[in-house]
């Protein structure tokens, strides 16, 4: 059986694909019909050049070979109108195209971790490096690495000094 959704879609493409077809004759018509008699030069009357009479006033040149405006204004307001209405084609054509994928959110960010007692958060921080640098721990117990309090460190490396560093005059 036909699904109808299938053949109502092909119905609007083809509309789609006329009103392209349409508009690209109209921009033929407008290009080849209309435009090129705007571009023909103003000439002086026959007449005129005939009898000899010279022109007493000199009036201003122009380029008689410019457009003229509406014809520029015609094509503007046709590109507008042509765009305007393509877009309520494509969406008349393919109207299962902007609801086609979901809006939602899937998933849910964290909240935010808020600090409910900074004073105690603090003084738990302060505790744990008092710890770490007051007090032994092992680093690497396989290997024998030691960690000792930083005051026992500094009072060790002013007494042997540093490998490699020079000795200052005491």
């Amino acid at each position: 059986m036909a699904d109808p959704h299938r053949s109502k879609n092909q119905t609007y493409r083809r509309l789609a694909c006329l009103f392209t077809v349409l508009a690209g004759v109209l921009s033929l018509i407008i290009w080849r019909v209309i435009l090129p008699r705007s571009r023909q030069p103003a000439t002086e009357p026959a007449a005129a050049v005939a009898a000899g009479h010279q022109q007493e006033e000199a009036r201003p040149a122009f380029e008689p070979t410019d457009w003229a405006l509406w014809p520029v204004a015609a094509v503007f307001v046709g590109v507008v109108a042509l765009l305007v209405i393509s877009c309520f084609v494509l969406i008349v054509a393919y109207p299962t195209a902007l609801p086609d994928v979901p809006r939602t959110l899937r998933i849910a960010p964290p909240g935010p971790h808020l600090q409910t007692d900074a004073q105690k958060d603090l003084r738990r921080f302060r505790a744990e490096e008092e710890k770490r640098l007051n007090t032994y721990y092992w680093i690497d117990k396989q290997r024998g690495v030691v960690h000792i309090p930083i005051g026992q460190a500094i009072k060790k490396l002013a007494a042997t000094g540093v490998p490699g560093f020079p000795k200052g005059e005491q």
